[in-house]
């Protein structure tokens, strides 16, 4: 849980008056101390640096507060695939343990500039290809609220560091589901804006054409804050905008949901749409139908060939270095030839013409984030409804229609199953990012308020 209950714009308001950004940050620096060793969250540690930034942050708003930026003072974690030139960056790779390169990622940039406290590096599966985060070179890492299970990924250890209470936001990338399957199976919000809206420069690539920068934080509000801030965007721009008036129009897309999730998954969201449904807060205005198989296809073929062309030089030179997953997917992307990679950029752009023609009739899509809760570590596949399924490529049947797309997409917490998070998926219109944070915090308040 977090040190510091406020939401980020109440905790910079404070500082200066009866909040201290030393004293705030010795509590999350505890709580890492604490917490780390057990959840294997962050692989680095900023913890002289972050202090150093904190008491000037402090002299600052003694002397000139209205200097203070939009993040003053808050601890924010950077997932290891983004270069910092103040800390090392592994990429979640045991030959990059000491690598520290010449740069700094454009969207943690801006967050220093925003006074964010770069707080440290988080777990990732190697190289980001991958949604357990379990890593051969630095180990799995661990669920908060059960460690024995899987943070999911390949954001894991910004997931963990969010709801372990060592961060108060997360930056992550997400190229198939890859900041919103945390997010959803360790109980936390995880945003992945429009494809595009945050810079990846200074973001070592899997795929291109289909990464995105995004957030993890304990609340729609604050993801939306950071990424605002990552994107260029004055945050109030977003935040500021009244909630949608009447009924939000959603679609459901049952033939996915009836496919792939499991029955007590099924039932959870049956459960939760009528809650909101009776709430006054939307109205379930229809359906969509997409075709599960063609779209993974399409997902697979692009992304593997995108993500083979990223590591091929390497790969033939240090083949055994990769993890046996990693490198079996990478093997996999190279059988991927021109002209599969050319039919799948064309399905791509037939299909984003087609999800634009959904929003001309809904506000938003609603589907579960993942078809199951968190599995537990090593566990490669699961039985549903008496049938075995591999976790890997099921974890992601949910969300990559939304990378194909470059929809904007977030997770929020909504309830449990068998005791263990899940989270609701809202897919907005692309480029509609700040109305789909409009709905995304209504439905958030309804929930706060209804479930346990």
């Amino acid at each position: 849980m977090s040190p510091n209950p406020l939401t980020i714009r109440q905790q910079v308001a404070r500082l200066g008056r009866d909040l201290s950004a030393s004293a705030s940050l010795a509590q999350w620096l505890a709580a890492v101390e604490r917490e780390n060793g057990r959840l294997n969250a962050l692989l680095c540690v900023a913890t002289e640096i972050s202090r150093q930034q904190a008491a000037a942050i402090d002299q600052m708003a003694a002397r000139f507060p209205e200097g203070l930026g939009p993040l003053a003072g808050i601890p924010v974690s950077v997932k290891d695939l983004i270069d910092t030139s103040f800390l090392p960056t592994t990429y979640g790779h045991g030959r990059f343990r000491e690598h520290v390169p010449d740069r700094t990622a454009l969207c943690v940039t801006r967050l220093q500039r925003s006074h964010a406290l770069i707080i440290g590096k988080a777990h990732l599966h190697e190289f980001a290809f991958g949604v357990t985060n379990e890593n051969p070179h630095f180990g799995p890492a661990r669920n908060p609220r059960d460690p024995g299970r899987i943070t999911g990924g390949s954001s894991g250890g910004s997931a963990a560091s969010v709801v372990g209470g060592m961060a108060q936001a997360s930056v992550g990338t997400d190229t198939g589901g890859s900041v919103r399957i945390p997010a959803a199976l360790t109980g936390c919000v995880g945003f992945k804006p429009s494809y595009g809206l945050v810079p990846t420069d200074g973001v070592l690539p899997l795929a291109p054409s289909l990464d995105h920068v995004g957030t993890l934080a304990n609340s729609v509000e604050d993801a939306a804050w950071v990424t605002a801030i990552m994107a260029d965007i004055d945050p109030d721009a977003w935040l500021s905008l009244p909630a949608p008036c009447g009924r939000v129009r959603a679609a459901v897309v049952p033939d996915l949901v009836r496919r792939f999730a499991a029955p007590e998954v099924s039932d959870w969201f049956e459960a939760l749409t009528h809650l909101l449904q009776s709430r006054g807060t939307l109205e379930v205005a229809g359906s969509i139908q997409l075709d599960a198989d063609e779209v993974a296809r399409h997902q697979s073929n692009i992304l593997g060939a995108e993500a083979y062309a990223t590591h091929r030089a390497w790969l033939d030179e240090h083949r055994d270095a990769y993890g046996a997953d990693v490198r079996e997917r990478l093997e996999e992307g190279a059988r991927v030839d021109a002209s599969s990679y050319a039919e799948s950029l064309r399905f791509r752009a037939r299909f984003r013409d087609t999800v634009r023609r959904w929003f001309a009739q809904y506000d938003c899509i609603l589907l579960p984030t993942t078809p199951i809760p968190a599995p537990r570590l090593g566990e490669t596949h699961v039985l549903i409804a008496g049938e075995e399924r591999a976790v890997r490529p099921l974890l992601t049947r949910f969300t990559n229609p939304w990378n194909l797309s470059g929809a904007p997409a977030i997770s929020i917490p909504a309830g449990q199953v068998s005791g263990l998070p899940m989270g609701l998926q809202i897919v907005g219109k692309p480029d509609g990012d700040a109305d789909l944070i409009r709905i995304a915090r209504r439905i958030e308040a309804d929930l706060a308020s209804h479930l346990p």
